[in-house]
């Protein structure tokens, strides 16, 4: 089977980079890479710019080079076609190489930009694109080749993308067995995550007959603005400081000590602005434990930080959502 090749797609502005992008085109030729790029429209129009969001859908890879030009700006959003290009690939997923030139060097004067909002908004856009982790400084044609070649090679290495391939390097004998393991393990992931969802719907009954008539009391103490000593109290239900410490848990794990600082803003509205402490300090410890028994949280430790981290299930995730849509 022949190797894939990706097609790039190569945004900057124009005129004042031809020879960087001539040399760019004839590199990634060189690289087994598929070129795209705005040569092929005569002018930036809204029209054409959709059909530049067209081929860049089709792209693997996007390289920006930016010059000290800021580009022919949209009518309607007041970007640079070069920029919208950009945000276009960032939004789309597509793995982005930045090259911008070094503010250092000097270029011929009708490679610059004279117009005062251009340069601003060019200084703005360098700043947003170089923000990305495979940006680069470029000095030098020379020193652009150099470091584009790297950067290809390494996104291919590192960063999968499709690809293309012909058709004819297949075997369709191979295809058709493949397609039928795909079926027969689509059809067992669909009856797993069936009986998946029948068990969380059985768990969440139960867990929601667990959380009922469940109060929570706990005492605490803060200090009042003459910095006084002051004891208090809170009630509350077990239901109620899962759902506050589960919207946090949105996609993330959280530490003992932010579940702790999230229940105090809560529920111990004294503490909230300003300083206190729960009198019982296993309390966060035993609501987690509570939580990890209902099966609504997990705990994984944290090697690198020494911490032990706190999520939820899907269960836990489930009777979260559960809760939220039946408020609103």
């Amino acid at each position: 089977m022949s190797e894939k090749r990706y097609q790039v797609f190569i945004s900057s502005t124009f005129s004042d980079l031809v020879n960087e992008r001539k040399m760019i085109l004839d590199l990634l030729l060189m690289a087994d890479c598929i070129p795209a790029g705005m040569e092929a429209f005569a002018a930036a129009d809204a029209e054409q710019f959709d059909i530049i969001k067209k081929v860049i859908d089709l792209c693997d890879y996007y390289v920006l080079i930016i010059g000290k030009r800021y580009g022919t700006v949209h009518p309607v959003t007041g970007a640079s076609y070069t920029e919208m290009e950009y945000d276009y690939a960032i939004e789309k997923g597509i793995p982005v190489l930045v090259f911008a030139i070094d503010e250092g060097v000097e270029v011929a004067p009708d490679k610059c930009e004279k117009d005062p909002e251009k340069i601003r908004k060019l200084k703005d856009f360098r700043t947003k694109a170089m923000n990305n982790r495979l940006a680069s400084i470029w000095k030098s044609s020379e020193d652009l080749s150099g470091k584009l070649a790297v950067s290809i090679m390494k996104a291919k290495n590192d960063i999968k993308r499709p690809g293309w391939q012909r058709a004819t390097d297949f075997d369709e004998a191979s295809l058709r067995r493949e397609i039928m393991e795909l079926t027969v393990e689509n059809q067992k992931l669909e009856k797993d995550l069936q009986a998946a969802n029948d068990e969380i719907a059985s768990l969440t009954t139960q867990t929601n007959i667990a959380f009922e008539n469940r109060e929570i009391s706990f005492e605490f103490h803060y200090f009042d603005s003459n910095h006084t000593r002051v004891g208090s109290s809170a009630k509350t239900s077990l239901v109620e400081i899962f759902d506050v410490i589960a919207t946090e848990m949105l996609n993330v794990s959280i530490t003992e000590y932010a579940v702790e600082k999230i229940v105090k803003e809560k529920f111990c509205y004294h503490i909230r602005y300003g300083s206190g402490y729960i009198n019982d300090p296993q309390l966060i410890k035993k609501l987690l434990n509570q939580f990890r028994a209902l099966g609504l949280m997990t705990s994984t430790w944290g090697k690198e930080q020494k911490t032990l981290y706190w999520g939820l299930t899907k269960k836990g995730e489930k009777v979260r959502d559960d809760h939220i849509l039946l408020r609103q």
